[in-house]
């Protein structure tokens, strides 16, 4: 059971937290309640033990603030008064129970078994709640449908993580396998009419109808996170909120969901073959550096649309790089300024071996986690916070998203077949079909090749 104790004389209390770790319990400490707070945002706890009256934010507010994030958060209120006004008002605001000052060791451990039984009964509400939920009907035949379910199962992940046990979440790994085969169908089917403008907006149109409607106010900053996927975003949105008025919207990356296709076609706003065909000199064939060329894309852009002012392009992929352009990004003359964060290098470097990586993070549950663990306290999060102390409006976004492969597709071709992981091109290309998209006339999805006869292989599966 992992514990947070909120006092702000917390040192009073060693003796019973010693007590605590002796029995197993996991024991971590605040001395205010916007530092608890801070805490339970960015980690996960089975009970919080708070102090009724402390400086500052007193125990209710934070009691308030606490259920807020996490209404399934058990939370105990340490108190020195047993009056029925305090219990009541406390109680209305769903804590789960209370411990009188001054109390023993085994009145603690009296009140924890209470909420670990509390616990298992929240844990079967749960459960049930989950079959009840995924056994209804869903609209899954358009775009907003496939959005408001993947959330759904997003939310109920994050749940089931915290408080089912291992078989319900089995199933619920199983669901979100057979959700993606799903998805990937409804894609196949629907992708070249979306492509034709008849879906949600896609890479292309990012710049058009996110960020160009803000250009008559103040500043305006749009900062794409490489990679970052949408779960990713549900896990830090909430420490952003203490700072922004939040307004969360999604679109779909054009396919291949990879950096040189996604990212060109946001800076271009242009679909592939037509950055070639307008812009064959930005165009890069090779397999490396072919994002090279995208403040000129973005140039090509703004003059297009016609953007009257300064505007700026800058590249970080290591976090003090955005300390050393502080001057630069905050001059108030430059009106539009685009910054690409390589987030999930930042993300996979704060760990420092592959095989840590694989115990730390053994599945999408605990990758979420870990990016809000390290979102906290990343030099991004700082310059977001430098940010909303402007006068400005925020663009968040990424390019695409990714996944964790547990078996890669075999894709058969030859010598001069391209060595990118997500998608393959070249001639002579075999693939299975369940595996992947094989295209044998790629222009028609828009994407250019290299010599005639080529063909494209996109993953889609992980089976």
């Amino acid at each position: 059971m992992k514990i947070l104790w909120i006092d702000d004389e917390i040192d009073m209390f060693r003796p019973f937290i010693y007590a605590l770790k002796d029995k197993g319990y996991q024991v971590e400490t605040a001395t205010n309640g916007p530092d608890g707070i801070e805490l339970v945002k960015t980690r996960d706890f089975d009970l919080v033990l708070l102090d009724e009256i402390m400086t500052g934010m007193d125990g209710l507010e934070v009691l308030r603030r606490l259920k807020q994030i996490d209404p399934n958060l058990l939370v105990a209120m340490v108190t020195k008064s047993d009056q029925e006004e305090l219990i009541n008002e406390a109680f209305g605001k769903l804590v789960d129970d209370f411990i009188i000052k001054p109390f023993t060791p085994v009145q603690l451990l009296a009140v924890l078994k209470r909420l670990l039984e509390k616990q298992q009964l929240v844990s079967g509400r749960i459960a049930q709640e989950y079959m009840a939920a995924m056994n209804q009907q869903r609209d899954l035949d358009s775009w907003n449908g496939w959005v408001d379910y993947y959330r759904l199962l997003g939310n109920w992940q994050r749940l089931l993580g915290r408080y089912a046990d291992a078989g319900l979440q089995d199933v619920e790994m199983d669901r979100r396998r057979d959700a993606n085969g799903e998805f990937n169908r409804f894609v196949e089917d629907e992708y070249p009419s979306w492509l034709a403008g008849k879906g949600p907006t896609m890479s292309h149109q990012v710049m058009d109808r996110y960020v160009r409607p803000h250009w008559a106010g103040p500043n305006t900053y749009l900062i794409v996170l490489d990679s970052m996927r949408a779960d990713q975003w549900n896990a830090i949105a909430p420490l952003l909120a203490d700072y922004f008025e939040i307004d969360s919207g999604y679109y779909c990356s054009i396919l291949p969901t990879a950096t040189p296709y996604s990212r060109n076609a946001i800076f271009s706003g242009l679909l592939p073959l037509d950055i070639l065909r307008r812009y064959p000199k930005y165009w890069v064939t090779e397999d490396t550096g072919q994002n090279r060329f995208e403040p000129e894309l973005l140039d090509e852009q703004l003059r297009r649309m016609r953007f009257d002012g300064r505007h700026g392009y800058l590249k970080v992929s290591h976090g003090d790089e955005l300390a050393g352009s502080r001057a630069a990004l905050l001059d108030k003359n430059v009106r539009f300024v685009a910054v690409v964060i390589n987030f999930l290098d930042l993300l996979i470097h704060s760990i420092k071996t592959t095989r840590l990586l694989d115990e730390i993070v053994p599945d999408d549950a605990a990758l979420v986690g870990m990016t809000r663990v390290w979102f906290s306290s990343s030099p991004v999060f700082e310059f977001m916070k430098t940010l909303a102390r402007r006068e400005c409006t925020v663009i968040i976004t990424s390019d695409h998203g990714f996944i964790r492969v547990k078996r890669p597709t075999l894709i058969y071709g030859s010598r001069e077949i391209s060595a990118n992981l997500r998608y393959k091109h070249g001639a002579a290309i075999r693939v299975e079909g369940r595996d992947a998209i094989l295209l044998n006339n790629p222009e028609t999805l828009m994407l250019p090749v290299d010599h005639l006869g080529a063909k494209f292989a996109i993953a889609k599966n992980d089976y």
